[in-house]
């Protein structure tokens, strides 16, 4: 395995600061009551597996929304943390049912080594930038809990996690649907090609990786409606980005909602406003009965 030349750590270095993504949440949140949260971990990979449902069940089968870990770069993966928490209760206290799962290759502690980053990134590679980790996730999940409905699964995430719903909704054909929240959905424009070129060299398959996995590049392959969310004040994602992708979507015949708010930053209005409508449009897609 080649190793990452002499210099390439100050490009990672780099596209860690310009690819940061979102803030942590406050520390420790508290599962309420009436939530019911279990916590597995996957045999093969040593990956996280978090299901919730509500703790008064009111039907036997609960439509259930996969959520990965926030804050990857798209280079690397990341475990669950309680940072994630708050944008999974919403779904809960709505009535649904969460999968939420770590991914694979998390980011390596310090001191980073060009080795450890070449491990990480060639392990969420494989993963194939987390699909295969949310089919395991969910098939964990599934086998623990009955109650979740096989044909009412639906696929959420807020920035790095959205670009990976928005892959799922590429390539797992049982999603009824994908919510995607102020993603990047050019993943070649987002890493720029000096570092895409870079990490490239050191990291076997990352180009190909960058444009299987880009939702720009790779709008036609959509299968499921999707609602794209973002605030027009983002200060990491550029509306003009979203837009774009909305635009490609509709060129491809595809089944797109944007939802553009003015205010509320990269985070904020996600947990404000965004999720609130996600949770209205998925009980809108429930009550139409649409079908993957």
């Amino acid at each position: 395995m080649k190793f990452i030349p002499t210099g390439l750590s100050v490009f990672l270095l780099f596209t860690v600061a310009v690819l940061a993504q979102s803030p942590a949440a406050s520390s420790n949140p508290s599962i309420p009551k009436d939530i019911i949260r279990k916590e597995y971990q996957i045999a093969e990979s040593g990956n996280q597996v978090w299901v919730y449902h509500p703790a008064t069940m009111k039907e036997d089968s609960l439509p259930c929304i996969l959520i990965a870990a926030a804050g990857t770069r798209m280079f690397h993966g990341m475990d669950l943390g309680d940072g994630d928490v708050p944008e999974h209760l919403p779904y809960v206290k709505a009535g649904f049912a969460v999968v939420a799962y770590s991914l694979s290759g998390p980011w390596p502690a310090d001191p980073v080594t060009d080795a450890g980053v070449i491990k990480a990134s060639t392990s969420f590679i494989q993963s194939q930038g987390g699909l295969n980790d949310a089919i395991a996730a969910l098939r964990l999940a599934k086998e623990k809990h009955p109650f979740l409905n096989n044909s009412h699964i639906y696929a959420a995430g807020h920035s790095s996690a959205a670009v990976v719903a928005l892959n799922l909704a590429q390539k797992l054909p049982l999603l009824r649907g994908c919510i995607a929240y102020a993603p990047a959905p050019d993943l070649e424009q987002r890493f720029g090609a000096k570092v895409i070129a870079n990490l490239d060299t050191g990291i076997p398959g990352f180009r190909r990786f960058v444009e299987e996995n880009s939702p720009f590049r790779n709008a036609e392959q959509i299968h499921c409606p999707v609602l794209l969310f973002n605030a027009l004040d983002d200060s990491k994602i550029p509306p003009d980005t979203i837009n774009a992708y909305v635009e490609r979507l509709q060129k491809a015949g595809k089944t797109v909602k944007h939802v553009e708010v003015p205010t509320g930053d990269h985070y904020d209005s996600m947990l404000d406003e965004g999720i609130q409508q996600g949770i209205q449009w998925i009980k809108t897609l429930e009550a139409a009965g649409v079908r993957p």
